[in-house]
């Protein structure tokens, strides 16, 4: 990749982390995947899937803060030592980040300051070998593994008190969500146990008085285009309310 001395804002994916992707700055981002991919401890390389040319140094930092404001919820953070720590990750797909990129470089008349990297043979032999991986089934046991005690009966809870109204509905692990899906399999919505709340990703209600939650972008091509977090069994009953209006619009 030429960079014509300039930096760029990257987004990488790497099938080691499906739920992530990595949004930073370099100045070389080609020596900066070699630097990233010296580990052994990943699985996977990681593979630049988009960038975005820029004339000043750390121009990814306003990219956090957008995505910082609009939902902090999305960046890893971490406490190490008593610090926290923010990380160039975000649970987001790469085609929402490519879609946050191609809205900056729309309204600065940039478009051709961005650019989707064509995957390599070897990358996409990678994403098909993970793709097999996440579909290896997974036991509740083993996705509750480090999860917080309390957010798990507050899961455990809300689906069985939908599955009272709804007996048919099940739940199917995977590695980063719990899905809970119809008799027809469809996706009424996923369970994210986050550090310290629950996030659950359906569609927008159609009943206006369920609207407790927010909605997800349109840039991010979501079909589970709702967001709802809680962290307290009293918020149960309206989250069941909203899956049951959910059931309905996909029935």
């Amino acid at each position: 990749m030429n960079e014509d001395n300039k930096g760029v804002i990257y987004i990488l994916t790497n099938p080691s982390f499906p739920k992530y992707v990595k949004i930073g700055y370099s100045d070389n981002v080609n020596k900066r995947l070699e630097e990233l991919n010296r580990s052994e401890c990943i699985p996977f390389a990681f593979r630049l899937y988009a960038y975005y040319k820029v004339e000043n140094k750390l121009s990814d930092k306003k990219v956090h803060e957008l995505i910082d404001g609009l939902n902090p919820e999305l960046r890893s953070v971490e406490t190490i030592n008593g610090k926290e720590r923010k990380r160039e990750f975000y649970a987001m797909t790469k085609e929402q980040a490519y879609g946050i990129l191609k809205l900056i470089a729309t309204i600065n008349n940039l478009d051709k300051n961005l650019v989707l990297v064509e995957p390599t043979r070897e990358e996409l032999e990678d994403q098909e070998e993970a793709d097999k991986i996440e579909n290896i089934p997974l036991s509740l046991e083993q996705f509750y593994i480090n999860k917080n005690k309390n957010l798990i009966k507050l899961h455990e809870k809300l689906f069985k008190d939908f599955k009272k109204v709804h007996n048919e509905v099940y739940e199917e692990v995977k590695p980063n969500y719990i899905a809970i899906r119809n008799e027809k399999g469809k996706n009424i919505c996923e369970v994210h146990i986050l550090k310290n709340k629950i996030r659950i990703n359906t569609r927008e209600p159609k009943d206006e008085t369920l609207l407790i939650g927010e909605k997800v972008p349109d840039t991010h091509l979501w079909s589970l285009n709702y967001s709802i977090f809680f962290d307290n069994e009293k918020d149960i009953d309206k989250v069941v309310e909203i899956l049951k209006d959910v059931y309905q619009q996909i029935k």
